[in-house]
Formats: C-alpha cells, sequence, structure tokens
C-alpha cells in the first residue's frame, strides 16, 4: 500500500509538472467565436443588419448608410440616408443608383459586414488559419493570441485577401486584425495589394446574446485611417427578396476584383 501512494504521488507529479499542450488554431478560433456568443444564434439569424458611420481620418461625423445581409446566401443591399445612394448585391453582380462614392459598389456590399463579423467568419468553408502565435497592437502592451487567416483558391472576389487576427489570451474576444486589400480596381497598376492595416476594435456590446463591435478604428502605420461607428444592429429583420431585382435605370458595377 505504501508504495502504491508512493507511486501514486510520483505519477502526480510528473502529470502536473509537464508542460501543457498548446492550443491548436482551430480550439482558439472555437473559444473565439464562443466568446462572441457562440456559432448556432449566429449563423441562424435570418439577417445582419447594421447602420455604419465612417468617419474618414480624425473627422467628427462621416456618412451613414444602412446595411443588411441575408446570412447563408450572402447577398445584401446598403442604403445612404442622407445621400440618398442605394447599393445591392445578389451574390454575382452588384448595382447601384445615385453612386457619387469613389470605392465601387461590389468592394463595398460585404466589406463592413466581413470586418464586424469576423469572429464567425474565419469558421466559413475555405477559410486557411495558420499556426497560433503571438503579437501586440500599437499602444497596447498585451500579448494578444495570432492567427493568420488565408483562403483557398477561388474563395470569394479576393481569395489572395489575408487577415492576422488578434485575440485577447485571457477574454477569448477578437481585439483586432492586421489586413490588406487585393481588389484589383483600388490599386495602381501593378500594385497586387495594399500595405497592411490595423483595425482596432474600440467598443462592443452583447445584441441577442452576440457580442458585436460598436465601434472600430483602422491604422495606415500610426495614422489613423477611419474610424466606424455602428449602431442600430438586429439579427431578426426579414430580407427584403425586392431589392434583388434591378431597379431601371441602375448602374451595374464593371470593376475588377
Amino acid at each position: 500500500m505504501k508504495r502504491a501512494t508512493t507511486l501514486g504521488v510520483v505519477f502526480c507529479a510528473l502529470i502536473f509538472a509537464a508542460p501543457a499542450r498548446a492550443a491548436t488554431s482551430e480550439e482558439v478560433v472555437e473559444r473565439m467565436i464562443e466568446a462572441h456568443g457562440g456559432m448556432e444564434r449566429w449563423a441562424s439569424a435570418p439577417t445582419v443588419t447594421f447602420v455604419d458611420e465612417f468617419r474618414a481620418g480624425g473627422a467628427k461625423s462621416g456618412e451613414k448608410s444602412r446595411v443588411t445581409v441575408e446570412q447563408g446566401r450572402r447577398r445584401m443591399y446598403m442604403d445612404g440616408p442622407g445621400s440618398g445612394a442605394s447599393m445591392a448585391w445578389d451574390g454575382k453582380k452588384a448595382w447601384s443608383e445615385h453612386w457619387d462614392a469613389p470605392t465601387p459598389p461590389r468592394f463595398l456590399a460585404l466589406l463592413n459586414y466581413y470586418f464586424l463579423n469576423l469572429p464567425w467568419l474565419v469558421a466559413d468553408p475555405g477559410v486557411r488559419l495558420g499556426t497560433p502565435g503571438t503579437g501586440t497592437i500599437p499602444g497596447d502592451d498585451t500579448e494578444y493570441v495570432t492567427i493568420k487567416v488565408t483562403y483557398e483558391p477561388g474563395v470569394g472576389d479576393t481569395p489572395d485577401d489575408w487577415y492576422v487576427l488578434y485575440i485577447a489570451p485571457e477574454s477569448h474576444r477578437l481585439k483586432g486584425c492586421e489586413y490588406i486589400v487585393t481588389y484589383e480596381s483600388l490599386l495602381p497598376e501593378g500594385v497586387e495589394s495594399t500595405p497592411p492595416h490595423m483595425l482596432v476594435y474600440d467598443e462592443m456590446a452583447t445584441v441577442n446574446g452576440l457580442l458585436v463591435p460598436t465601434r472600430y478604428t483602422i491604422f495606415e502605420g500610426s495614422a489613423v485611417y477611419a474610424v466606424c461607428v455602428i449602431s442600430d444592429w438586429s439579427f431578426e429583420e426579414r430580407f427584403d427578396e425586392d431589392r434583388m431585382t434591378v431597379p431601371e435605370g441602375a448602374v451595374i458595377d464593371t470593376s475588377k476584383p
């Protein structure tokens, strides 16, 4: 009995002395998704709707647009209450009315939806997850868990885009991401991508049990490129199928992804 007890103590000591197994990228992402409310609640929502106020540089206010995205098929439409501009995306083509913005509607179609729903979207088919690492965000001494996200060929309009997630080590919440843009029509000839930008989620709120951003800042180097304020979140609105019919006089976007 004494020998068995001694062996048991030695065995337990060896177990507790052994280094903990590092989490895989899939495990890190699963924890992140749970920290933001879980996958089932988000994926079962009929739509994701929000109002986005884009403030360029250090502006105190900016243009607002109301965005509605259909979950699953990822069709969408957007309205600018102040400008009268509108656009829609049916999964194959984008069109707009009264559009005078320099950015192609097709590029904007799912841009902010992606930034705002990144915790769940990195679990999409065709996403490749790199090995977990660590990194810091400028002005923040926290050592975040980092995972690089890339895409299989043919996934989405711009499969050469990449993101680096910055995930809080204790709360498992997504704090920010580094990313590039490879949309051809937005780049000078011969340039394959923008320099990396850093997006930091400044404020969040819980809506329908899901933790979502209500404000984020994008940095270009050390300068503030833009601030986005997000309001009127909803995961319950009906998708307006009539918006998928191209209105007479609408302009079809012919830009190149």
